[in-house]
């Protein structure tokens, strides 16, 4: 299981660069970024690619879970067995720092962040009720990849990984065998309505 843990790892580095949120405001889509746009402070507004004009955009968090992964992935390929608990803390500082960088474009923290400008700072409280934030499937990859690197790397440190190796290819087994019942009694079902029709008299004319 140990060389496998390079998947999800892999996978979840992959994920910083598919779509992860959009921001609409009464069904209109006025933002968009990836995950690597986020940390970067690379945001499509309106259509137009917006670029932080300095560092105070880019999201601190998020590029330490870049880090975070990207370490992880180089103790996977750089060491033993001995690294399942650095590997294991990599993935779930990753975890954690991904959703406290995300959580500053949910909804409320929007709303607190607007309130702190005061009511004068651009949109008012009904424009700002009408946002909609939403996370797409990069955003939710990653944290499953993460949390299945967590689990497998959990699993070698407590020296649980032949348990769970021979129950997954029992589950796979049995996966396989049902999956052939299923396939036979359709094609059975497929040879008797075919049998029967063979076996109706023809209409006349």
């Amino acid at each position: 299981m140990w060389k496998w843990i390079r998947i999800p790892k892999g996978i979840a580095l992959l994920a910083f660069l598919l779509p992860w949120m959009t921001i609409s405001c009464s069904n209109q889509k006025i933002a968009e970024a990836s995950g690597f746009g986020l940390a970067f402070g690379r945001i499509s507004a309106m259509g137009q690619a917006a670029s932080a004009s300095d560092g105070a955009s880019m999201n601190l968090w998020l590029i330490l879970a870049l880090v975070a992964i990207a370490g992880g992935l180089f103790l996977l390929f750089t060491k033993g067995r001995e690294a399942a608990k650095l590997v294991l803390g990599t993935s779930v500082a990753a975890l954690v720092l991904i959703l406290v960088g995300t959580w500053r474009y949910s909804k409320d923290a929007i709303m607190a962040e607007a309130a702190k400008d005061g009511s004068n700072g651009g949109m008012d409280q009904a424009a700002l009720a009408m946002i909609q934030v939403n996370w797409h499937f990069g955003y939710w990859l990653v944290l499953l990849a993460l949390i299945a690197a967590a689990v497998m790397a959990w699993l070698v440190m407590s020296g649980k990984e032949a348990e769970a190796e021979a129950r997954m290819r029992s589950l796979a087994a049995d996966a396989a065998d049902a999956a052939k019942g299923a396939a036979a009694k359709a094609s059975e079902a497929i040879d008797t309505a075919t049998d029967k029709k063979d076996d109706e008299p023809p209409k006349a004319p």
